[in-house]
């Protein structure tokens, strides 16, 4: 097995989660398969032979896969980083360096574009590294796939193209170490289930980093933000940080490019955020934050309420303890 079947055989169906057959056009699933690129010179699959694309699908295939949408996309950067005055090599390094890549990390990044970020990814990872990018459009995938053609091949991380809905991913959950995206997710179809499947495929303690068009809240109003909102439709969105699965903690959001995109990153734990939610509560009501929650019992007549709360306070003890052993006296007083 080369270095490219053995890419090849970490994805599974996305429908179906089952492993692949290799074979000479593509990967043979138990009950569907998906085709090779025909028009690159390379195993590239293609997943989106069950997908039914919605509104935000349909634009970013109209926006991103025709003959010529590499000029066209390029020529958009390239005014994007000169009026915002930045590096664009430089503003790349910066937000791949929030995923705290080591030389063997194992990356996974979606809406790969033209490839920009692919090998700013790459510039940190040593051989034993691996990345694992996709996007929506072909076109988008065949040209990151030739700009790679022009990278030195001795000393850098090996790379697997495939053509993929970042909202169903073709992964096994916890495959990566980290997932990336910046530039596209304003216009999935699902972007709750395209972030959930960033977390899924991210090893528990993995960092997730993605970021969109979107002004900060306190431009909205100013002329700065109407400006730019005119500009593009798309720099009105707001970062979703609604949409972070559970398994998010250490959240963090900030604006770059002007304060007219957000990056929002985080790290990913099975268990949630860490809550003890039994320690009990030192005053009058007394009880815990589980007990609070899950333990309330019907409403009782409001002179009797007053009586509980005065024989409490009598007694030294709290609402909750008061209850608790009225009620388990009166329970153990029929067994």
């Amino acid at each position: 097995m080369d270095n490219q079947d053995s890419l090849l055989s970490f994805y599974v169906c996305p429908s179906e989660g089952s492993s692949f057959e290799i074979s000479e056009t593509g990967l043979k699933g138990q009950r569907q398969s998906y085709q090779f690129l025909r028009a690159v010179d390379g195993d590239i699959p293609d997943f989106r032979a069950a997908d039914n694309f919605s509104d935000g699908g349909l634009a970013s295939l109209e926006m991103y896969d025709f003959d010529g949408a590499r000029a066209v996309y390029r020529n958009f950067l390239s005014w994007m980083f000169r009026t915002f005055s930045v590096d664009e090599d430089a503003f790349r390094l910066d937000l791949v360096s929030r995923l705290n890549l080591k030389p063997n990390s194992r990356v996974l990044i979606t809406g790969c574009g033209i490839g920009d970020d692919v090998f700013a990814v790459q510039k940190c990872l040593g051989p034993e590294g691996t990345i694992f990018a996709s996007d929506l459009a072909p076109e988008m995938v065949m040209s990151t796939h030739d700009s790679m053609a022009n990278q030195p091949g001795e000393g850098l991380c090996q790379i697997s193209l495939s053509v993929a809905n970042a909202c169903n991913l073709p992964f096994n959950d916890e495959f990566f170490d980290a997932a990336f995206h910046f530039g596209g997710i304003n216009l999935f179809d699902d972007v709750k289930g395209a972030i959930a499947e960033m977390a899924r495929v991210t090893k528990n303690g993995g960092r997730i980093v993605f970021g969109d068009e979107g002004v900060a809240p306190w431009l909205r109003d100013t002329d700065y933000g109407r400006m730019v909102i005119a500009n593009n439709y798309l720099w009105a969105h707001e970062a979703p940080l609604g949409l972070l699965p559970f398994s998010a903690i250490n959240p963090s959001v900030s604006w770059v490019l002007g304060n007219c995109f957000y990056v929002v990153q985080f790290d990913k734990s099975a268990e949630g955020p860490h809550i003890n939610p039994d320690i009990p509560h030192v005053g009058r009501r007394g009880g815990t934050m589980r007990t609070r929650h899950l333990g309330q019992l019907e409403g009782v007549d409001l002179k009797l309420k007053d009586e509980v709360v005065k024989s409490a306070a009598e007694q030294g003890i709290s609402v909750t303890e008061w209850l608790e052993k009225a009620i388990g006296n009166t329970l153990n007083s029929k067994l």
